[in-house]
């Protein structure tokens, strides 16, 4: 039996509606993102029902995959030069910072006979992508190069926080993109509607009315897997947390000493130096799941009483001694995924079956 995932499609929905509803009050509009459950289309049509205004993702293959869904899609990466083809065809919006890369999507737009949109990426500190925003001379020559380039339409500036260097949204930070983006109109006298002020760190600043004016776009995606606001990691009120749960295949059991007996090496095999805790003799179960699979860090079983005690490549090892159910081999042990990490990469896996409910 395939280890499988289950999308709750209706805690997805109720999430995302809740953000849209709060970020349409401050006339912010939301880019829904498929890639946590890699294109999943009963995920995306989930977010559009919702009321999203884009759907977008890091992978042109997922966005592909859902062209047939209309509405515009935003490539949240920069396009990689051997994908700009791609980028055009199954594109409208996607985010940028290498003027080569810009120059390609202008030569494939035009060929194409169509207008793509960029958004330029601001680096505001958090040290992922974008411009260095004090680089202003190199912000205003880009800016100058885009808007006399065929085939490609300067739609906006955004930023990202959080995701590398942990750098929180604030009043403060976004004002710089503020700036910058004012400073851009002024300068080549255009309109650049969008500032897309970054992903889910910016929840809480939603809610407690603090996005300053002018930012006027996000791009949300972990907090609608989790319920929860990145940054202080506190639970988002009335949000669904259970959106991802998973069951996998019991394939021994056996009862053992909690403690390795021999020689320990220095570090397992993942380069790890574990300490085990002696708990005497204990029953323990090992499911047909491991870190080739997906990360197993967030896992945690439905029954409470079991406990998950690690796991290497292939084999997930739990203690189920504490138990009142009698597991046997064959039998399904479910686990809630509580982490981003968790989601994403057992979305990704092959080994694993993805299933909407």
């Amino acid at each position: 039996m395939k280890t499988k995932v289950y999308i709750n499609i209706n805690g997805v929905k109720k999430n995302t509606q809740s953000l849209v509803t709060e970020a349409q009050k401050y006339g912010i509009s939301v880019a829904g993102i498929t890639k946590g459950c890699c294109g999943n289309e009963a995920f995306a049509q989930a977010l559009l029902e919702a009321g999203v205004d884009f759907l977008a993702d890091s992978r042109i293959e997922n966005l592909e995959k859902l062209q047939h869904i209309p509405v515009e899609k935003m490539l949240l990466r920069s396009p990689k030069l051997s994908e700009i083809e791609k980028v055009i065809s199954y594109t409208q919006y996607s985010l940028n910072s290498d003027l080569q890369v810009i120059r390609s999507l202008s030569e494939v737009a035009v060929r194409k006979n169509v207008k793509h949109s960029i958004i330029l990426m601001i680096d505001i500190g958090d040290l992922r992508e974008g411009i260095w925003y004090e680089n202003l001379n190199e912000i205003y020559h880009i800016v100058d190069t885009i808007i006399h380039l065929d085939g490609i339409y300067l739609a906006g500036v955004g930023t990202n926080v959080t995701c590398f260097g942990g750098i929180m949204p604030t009043e403060e930070n976004y004002k710089l993109l503020i700036k910058i983006a004012d400073n851009i109109r002024q300068r080549f006298n255009i309109t650049l509607p969008i500032i897309s002020g970054g992903n889910s760190s910016s929840i809480q600043m939603l809610y407690e009315g603090r996005i300053p004016k002018g930012i006027n776009h996000l791009r949300v995606n972990q907090s609608i897997y989790t319920g929860i606001e990145i940054g202080q990691g506190q639970q988002i009120p009335n949000w669904e947390n259970r959106i991802v749960t998973l069951e996998a295949e019991i394939i021994e059991i056996q009862v053992k000493p909690s403690t390795p007996q021999g020689t320990i090496a220095k570090m397992n095999a993942f380069g790890e130096i574990k300490n085990f805790k002696d708990k005497g003799m204990r029953k323990r179960a090992i499911i047909a799941l491991g870190r080739q699979d997906m990360n197993i860090e967030g896992l945690k079983p439905v029954d409470s009483t079991i406990t998950v005690e690690g796991a290497s490549s292939d084999h997930l090892i739990v203690d189920i001694t504490d138990s009142n159910a009698n597991y046997s081999v064959g039998q399904l042990i479910n686990f809630n995924v509580t982490t981003y990490a968790s989601i994403i990469t057992a979305m990704a896996s092959p080994f694993i079956e993805k299933i909407s409910k």
